[in-house]
């Protein structure tokens, strides 16, 4: 029977051994709760509101799918509104989640740069970000409407539903997130950036022109 060979000692090989600091310094979740919640009540409302949709969503397209596959397996039949509705209000379901994620700051993004800042330049560049995401969905919300006549015109190919329902989705969410982005832009104005380890929640009482 062998036994195991020192690792302590004056001719021991040492290896590295990571620490407890050492994990703390790789955790970046610190923070993370507070920031993900809304900082005005627009953005609140809007991402509350959007969890609804995309819950209700959810709920009947797995009801739609379920009847799919128990048509199909056990009577081997379609149901035509099992057929076509899960792809029809699948749109709805993204929508609700991008608007949850606009709303409670779930959304992707790449702050290396950004994330460096401090003082009056984080203040400024988070206004910029901000304020041209504002610009920037409120043009898709532009060029969204000049799609409604088109959308309005067709119709899907077995229950014959207006495409413009299915559509809308797209529409409403591009509209709510130029709402949520500009009121964002205006609590940073008013505001500023809050500071770390501060809460960045803002009832409705503190701030209800956001």
């Amino acid at each position: 029977m062998t036994s195991a060979s020192p690792t302590t000692g004056p001719g021991a090989e040492r290896h590295p051994v990571i620490t407890e600091e050492d994990l703390a310094s790789l955790d970046t979740s610190e923070g993370h709760d507070d920031e993900a919640r809304p900082e005005e009540p627009i953005n609140a409302l809007c991402a509350r509101i959007g969890g609804w949709i995309a819950i209700a969503a959810t709920l009947v397209i797995i009801a739609l799918v379920t009847v799919a596959v128990v048509m199909r397996y056990f009577f081997n039949a379609s149901l035509p509104i099992a057929a076509e509705g899960p792809t029809y209000l699948f749109p709805w379901l993204i929508a609700g989640g991008a608007i949850v994620a606009q709303g409670s700051r779930g959304h992707i993004a790449v702050d290396v740069l950004v994330g460096r800042l401090t003082g009056t330049a984080a203040q400024r560049a988070q206004i910029a970000i901000w304020g041209f995401s504002t610009l920037l969905l409120a043009y898709l919300t532009y060029l969204a409407v000049y799609l409604i006549p088109p959308m309005a015109a067709q119709s899907t190919p077995i229950m014959g539903w207006p495409q413009l329902g299915s559509f809308g989705a797209f529409l409403v969410m591009v509209a709510v997130m130029a709402l949520q982005a500009g009121a964002r832009t205006v609590h940073l104005l008013r505001h500023g950036v809050p500071a770390e380890g501060t809460p960045t929640q803002v009832s409705p009482k503190e701030d209800h022109d956001a």
